[in-house]
């Protein structure tokens, strides 16, 4: 039984492929494949020497990101999970760097994505909450960490958040990661299929309206 883990909001598409916890193709390993997912799809198939039938589950991280991109991962793994008769998982991106980076680094995660007009997603994770705010990064950070002594920076805004003069006296981490590795849906496949959703449910995308 295999699981597909897809990532759409680093800066380019990556496709895990993996049985139980074991991963068993990587597009990230494969650069020359391109950003086509039907054909990272069939090649990984091919190099696991398995069928599209062998898919019993699909993990998809539904952003924030780059929305093109976030939007056609999603619906590339929503149809997919459809013709296939199977479940997907919908994970945001900030929750799954988040996991990974308190894993590593045992802080609170703030994690920042970049969208327009000055904005930005910011995320905060502590132990399995995840809480996402839209909004500027130096009105926002301050008031998610304020009960916070030290945390952990993610993404797009790790240098600036580290100079803001609001924060000084808080212990900062720069965990230097921008967004998480697509390897630990894969790794982590038990904990992030208990969020699994059906047809007529599907994975939408995180946007300043949904959050």
């Amino acid at each position: 039984m295999l699981t597909l883990a897809i990532s759409t909001s680093s800066g380019q598409f990556a496709l895990v492929i993996g049985e139980a916890t074991k991963i068993l193709f990587d597009s990230t390993e494969h650069p020359e494949m391109g950003n086509e997912l039907d054909d990272i799809l069939f090649t990984g198939l091919f190099h696991c020497n398995r069928t599209i039938n062998d898919i019993k589950g699909i993990i998809v991280d539904i952003g924030p990101g780059g929305t093109s991109r976030v939007r056609t991962g999603i619906a590339f793994a929503n149809s997919l999970a459809y013709s296939l008769g199977i479940p997907v998982c919908p994970v945001p991106s900030m929750k799954l760097a988040g996991i990974e980076a308190w894993n590593r680094f045992g802080h609170p995660v703030i994690h920042s994505v970049k969208s327009i007009k000055g904005n930005a997603y910011i995320g905060l994770y502590t132990n399995d909450d995840c809480s996402i705010q839209y909004g500027r990064i130096n009105e926002v950070v301050p008031l998610l960490v304020s009960d916070f002594e030290s945390f952990t920076v993610v993404g797009a805004h790790r240098d600036a958040i580290m100079l803001l003069a609001s924060l000084s006296g808080k212990t900062i981490i720069d965990s230097g990661m921008s967004f998480g590795n697509a390897r630990f849906m894969i790794e982590k496949c038990n904990y992030f299929s208990e969020r699994k959703s059906d047809f007529p449910t599907y994975a939408q995308p995180v946007t300043e309206k949904t959050v």
